[in-house]
């Protein structure tokens, strides 16, 4: 009799971890098809972004993104007449830091290369997340504000760990926590996405109020005002300019 009644326990526990994973997995499908399909974001080769980020009070700072192969990332951003650079070509990068007095490009630290790694992939961390060695957990759902979410635990192959809380109406993502170690310290991010809008069959948020933390009662906005999709991005743009030493 025991030996019976640990096989059904033993088949009840095998049966709910599959329907959870099988929950988990048509999740993920209705967040990719919410963000256009899995077809059209593998023929994404390439993006080109401009928009905004809210400094302080009437203060906007003019930003620029190119991507390119899931590899490449530049971002621009200007500010008091100054231009800041950070980008990544593959495995190396360089940023240029006028603000701090320096106005030659330096090489990226292993830890700044980390994470415009996670910057430059495009598709996100949902999209082929088993190829790319990430582990994905459902959490159950959450009320957000009065709107009903799934939360989703994204365990990534580097180890950082993020938390989506998927829209449960429209699958979409509208907030997403991290946490990644820098110099040693566990350092926490917040997310909130909103604006979406379909360009060329793929889903894109246009505003993303970035906070320091979740206590953090508001934070800076970042905001698209155009989206180029497979533009040409000349690789020169992701290559360490030359260092001047006279």
């Amino acid at each position: 009799m025991k030996i019976r009644i640990s096989l059904v326990l033993i088949s009840v526990l095998f049966l709910v971890r599959i329907a959870h994973a099988q929950t988990m997995d048509e999740i993920i499908a209705s967040h990719i098809k919410a963000m256009g399909g899995t077809e059209n974001w593998k023929n994404l080769h390439s993006l080109k972004i401009t928009g905004n980020i809210d400094i302080g009070p009437n203060m906007k700072a003019p930003f620029s993104i190119f991507l390119k192969d899931k590899k490449k990332f530049r971002f621009e951003m200007e500010l008091m007449g100054m231009k800041m650079v950070q980008a990544l070509d593959g495995d190396s990068g360089w940023s240029i830091v006028p603000f701090s007095g320096k106005t030659d490009p330096e090489r990226m630290s292993e830890e700044d290369v980390r994470n415009s790694k996670d910057q430059a992939d495009f598709t996100g961390d949902l999209f082929d997340y088993k190829a790319k060695g990430n582990t994905v957990e459902l959490l159950g759902k959450e009320d957000m504000e009065g709107t009903e979410t799934f939360k989703l635990k994204v365990t990534k192959k580097n180890n950082d760990v993020k938390y989506l809380y998927l829209d449960a109406q429209s699958y979409l993502i509208i907030k997403e926590t991290s946490k990644h170690k820098f110099q040693d310290k566990e350092v926490e991010g917040v997310s909130l996405p909103s604006d979406y809008k379909m360009v060329n069959g793929l889903m894109f948020a246009y505003s993303n109020e970035m906070r320091g933390d979740e206590d953090a009662s508001q934070g800076q906005s970042l905001n698209y005002e155009t989206i180029e999709i497979n533009p040409a991005i000349d690789n020169s743009l992701f290559v360490m300019p030359a260092v001047d030493k006279k």
